[in-house]
């Protein structure tokens, strides 16, 4: 049977490219690809849309409880080659589970691109702790997300009217339309200098420091 993999990298990592240079090289052999996001992610509409300006509509736009194991979704999905799921982040644990069962019982591969943790240095949802438990193989992508440091990016830090926080709702949509907030890729390093810095635990430490001097 087929494997569900599970790919993930921090913001600007190359996830969207990657799903679609895969959707490209499938459709160029003559492969039925199927395409799935969740209707949540409202970046590009009913599209999957990279930073460099490529994009390609989905098959599925995924309602927030929707099941993939409807008659109507079976029948877009049943002769594919292989399923792509972008921003898999905004899925649900039962719509990860069924992913998964697709693969196994159907014997489709299934690719699930999306981001590890969310601004806060959390796992991002229970979608993505699913994902982490039942994935048959895990791989981060060869990141070209860089911190402005220079170091790896590793954490996904928002800015709200350009101010880091890790505080608010978990989920807001970069579509360019909402200016006050902006994703940054950050570093460990600076993850913690710029957003931890202020928390009881790196308060807690800092004061040990001091002391024992």
């Amino acid at each position: 049977m087929a494997d569900m993999v599970f790919k993930y990298s921090t913001m600007n990592g190359g996830k969207t490219l990657n799903i679609l240079q895969t959707a490209h090289s499938y459709n160029e052999n003559n492969f039925k690809t199927i395409l799935i996001k969740s209707i949540t992610d409202t970046k590009g509409n009913d599209s999957i849309t990279s930073r460099t300006g490529l994009s390609k509509k989905v098959d599925i736009l995924l309602e927030e409880n929707e099941s993939l194991l409807t008659e109507k979704n079976y029948k877009i999905y049943y002769t594919a080659k292989i399923i792509l799921v972008d921003e898999v982040e905004l899925l649900n644990k039962e719509q990860i589970k069924e992913l998964w069962m697709i693969a196994h019982l159907i014997n489709i591969p299934v690719l699930c691109y999306g981001l590890k943790s969310n601004f806060k240095g959390e796992i991002f949802s229970e979608g993505i702790s699913e994902a982490f438990a039942i994935a048959d193989i895990i791989e981060e992508i060869g990141s070209s997300s860089i911190c402005h440091c220079g170091k790896k990016a590793t954490f996904n830090a928002r800015k709200e009217k350009n101010e880091f926080t890790d505080v608010g709702p978990t989920i807001i949509i970069d579509d360019g339309t909402k200016e006050e907030y902006e994703y940054v890729p950050l570093c460990s390093d600076c993850y913690l200098k710029y957003v931890k810095i202020k928390s009881p635990e790196a308060q807690k430490l800092a004061k040990l420091v001091e002391k024992i001097k």
